[in-house]
């Protein structure tokens, strides 16, 4: 027996058809929820959706003053949960949801199922070794859900009917200004290949020899937490791990990295682990498929020259 009604939720446009695939599978009624452009929020297919609640935006309004709003429609139904895409913006927005659905929220949660007409799911803890199971007991329920986590099923319906909020929010926060950031942005949630570098890699110049490699088989360029926030070498929106971005590529290369468990809790769903590393007992070796030891310098090379 499928629950009765997910409504599905993200500023991000492109990340709600993967979320509303997935919601499908678990409840007979679909509603997804879209902010910003009308023209764009009306052209996107939306597989599994029954329907589209879209919400305006301008430089007065942001996701989150929808909240109260929100959360009047979704009493709607008397019993009803939320898969909140697990972005800044969404935390934020699915936190102020569930202070008015008097709902808990749970982030970056996984293994979405029904049991006793309530959802179940998982949840990593202690630092990703393990996952708890939780269900929900109360009539709401609130969940947010890393980018790529699910598939996009296109062989299912686009939805048709779309309504737009009339009523208008009253914002909390006047927007002063926006600067726009000097650091070129990589959505490593979505990528398929990523060559993932860490403390090992000392400075900026050693950097091309990773870029190259990276370039060359069509990957995007990650790395640790020290690696961004002690060395500067990459932005923060790029480093890995249990508080950073957390992935699932097809196929991920790790230099100079230990292998330390809040990094391992982010790339351990890949696909494909490929680790280079000098130091034989280092505990990467213990979360790859493939391992090479030896001197990254000497064999990131011969990896560029055999694959060029």
């Amino acid at each position: 027996m499928k629950l009765k009604s997910i409504f599905v939720i993200s500023e991000e446009i492109s990340s709600i058809p993967a979320l509303a695939s997935s919601a499908i599978e678990l409840a007979d009624k679909v509603t997804a929820v879209v902010f910003g452009n009308e023209d764009y929020a009306k052209s996107i297919s939306i597989p599994g959706a029954d329907s589209i609640i879209y919400c305006p935006l301008n430089d007065k309004f942001s996701p989150e003053d929808y909240s109260k709003i929100l959360a009047e429609k979704i009493k709607y139904d008397d019993k009803a949960y939320l898969l909140v895409s697990n972005t800044v913006i969404g935390r934020a927005l699915a936190a102020k949801i569930g202070v008015e659905l008097e709902s808990p929220v749970f982030s970056n949660v996984e293994n979405l199922d029904i049991k006793d007409d309530s959802l179940i799911f998982s949840q990593t803890v202690y630092g990703g070794t393990a996952l708890r199971k939780l269900k929900y007991t109360s009539p709401y329920g609130i969940v947010t859900i890393n980018n790529g986590t699910f598939e996009i099923n296109d062989s299912l319906e686009s939805c048709t009917t779309f309504t737009e909020i009339e009523t208008r929010p009253e914002n909390s926060l006047k927007l002063i200004n926006v600067d726009a950031k000097n650091e070129v942005s990589v959505n490593l949630a979505m990528t398929k290949k990523i060559v993932d570098i860490g403390r090992g890699v000392s400075n900026a110049e050693d950097l091309k020899l990773f870029e190259q490699l990276a370039s060359i088989i069509g990957a995007e360029l990650g790395c640790s937490r020290p690696v961004a926030e002690n060395n500067k070498l990459l932005p923060k929106s790029q480093y890995m791990g249990i508080t950073g971005v957390q992935v699932k590529p097809d196929l991920i290369i790790t230099i100079g990295l230990s292998g330390q468990i809040q990094h391992i809790g982010g790339i351990n769903k890949s696909k494909v682990i490929v680790s280079i590393n000098k130091d034989k007992q280092a505990p990467i070796f213990e979360n790859c498929d493939f391992g090479l030891i030896g001197d990254m310098y000497k064999i990131v090379p011969k990896l560029i020259e055999k694959l060029s």
